[in-house]
């Protein structure tokens, strides 16, 4: 899916501004891997007869080394800290709120939300539709769109999407085609991603992968300001795999009548992961990019969905035809880890500012599904 210009176009779409937020409590490599290992080593003693008879497998253990190795990643800021590094949990302590409550990943949301809005100079009353666009939602419904578009005090449409990591670029192309259609004039588009709820940190290859942040986007027509950035045009592409796979879900309590032992997850066959998306998400950046006659030494920098360094390393160069650097494809993934598609939003708004108008630059993000979102935007 894409959507683009068009001689009949009416509506020029416009990113107005974003926003993200991190929580303030951070883990480090040191202190995640100090807690997995005495999980590990707690759970191979305890079980070490069967281990030696075969019938269980060991927890192998981490190591600083072997994260910064297969990421990139130093540390990543956490809704709740406390109850990942302990081992009788390695999960957030998050307790259930209130009927009337603000849900926690709403009241989340809200915390990239309400500086993107007042960046804008906008209120509620003018926003047409909310997409909240995540790798996950914390409820069937209502919708976690519905319930901030009453925060903000909007009165128009809302819905949710999950396209995994790639979430934000498919909401940023849905409301680039509605608002270049004409169906709507501004639109909110944000990305809640409690990351660590869904991960487990009991499983070494991907203990350490996930932090938590929230970003918006707030997508405009071009109502003849100045300042933003024009959305030149965007693409999605598919391709469905299960080496990326979460299955939390609403079934898993009917599952668990049948098996009162099962462990729904995340999976992933990392190697596998890495030889596909590399290639397929390239190739969507460059279908754009044709398709929008830019050449590659036309885009000035491109903002990554930070996965892992080493795939932000080859996706970089095979968008851009030249080797990254810090500047053509600035990474966050140190300080923050993988924030699912709320990183891509996040890099874009912290590797901009030195930007000058009329420059270009590529936004893409790929992940589960297989899902790759990209967007060519060029400072006005």
């Amino acid at each position: 899916m894409d959507s683009r210009d068009e001689a009949d176009t009416v509506q020029t779409s416009i990113i107005r501004s974003t926003g993200f937020w991190a929580p303030p409590d951070v883990i480090t490599n040191a202190e995640l891997v100090a807690s997995y290992n005495a999980y590990a080593a707690r759970f191979n003693e305890e079980h070490s007869a069967a281990i030696a008879a075969g019938e269980r497998e060991a927890v192998p253990f981490s190591s600083t080394e072997f994260i910064a190795n297969a990421s990139g990643i130093e540390r990543r800021h956490v809704l709740e800290k406390s109850g990942i590094l302990d081992i009788d949990h390695l999960t957030p302590r998050i307790p259930p709120r209130g009927f009337d409550d603000i849900s926690v990943q709403a009241e989340f949301a809200m915390r990239a939300v309400t500086p993107a809005l007042e960046k804008a100079g906008r209120d509620g009353s003018g926003i047409d539709g909310v997409i909240v666009a995540s790798s996950a939602q914390q409820r069937n419904f209502p919708g976690l769109s519905c319930e901030i578009q009453n925060l903000i005090g909007a009165t128009g449409w809302s819905f949710d999407l999950t396209m995994a990591c790639a979430s934000a670029l498919y909401g940023l192309n849905i409301a680039n085609a509605m608002i270049r259609s004409g169906q709507a004039r501004r639109i909110l588009v944000c990305s809640p991603e409690i990351m660590t709820c869904i991960n487990v940190h009991s499983r070494r290859d991907v203990h350490f992968i996930f932090g938590d942040a929230a970003s918006a986007i707030l997508v405009e027509a071009d109502d003849g300001a100045p300042g933003g950035w024009e959305v030149l045009g965007t693409h999605t592409q598919n391709r469905f795999s299960n080496h990326l796979r979460s299955d939390y879900g609403f079934i898993n309590i009917a599952e668990r009548i049948v098996d009162p032992d099962y462990q729904p997850g995340l999976d992933q066959d990392g190697h596998k992961v890495f030889k596909d998306v590399v290639s397929l998400a390239p190739v969507v950046a460059r279908d754009l990019m044709e398709r929008l006659e830019l050449q590659p030494d036309a885009i000035r920098r491109t903002w990554l969905h930070q996965a892992n360094i080493r795939m932000v390393d080859l996706i970089a160069k095979r968008i851009l035809g030249r080797d990254r650097t810090p500047d053509n494809a600035p990474s966050i993934l140190e300080e923050y880890g993988n924030t699912s598609s709320s990183s891509v939003v996040m890099n874009f708004q912290m590797n901009s500012d030195d930007m000058t108008a009329g420059e270009t630059g590529i936004m893409c993000a790929y992940g589960a599904g297989y899902g790759v979102g990209a967007a060519a935007i060029r400072k006005r």
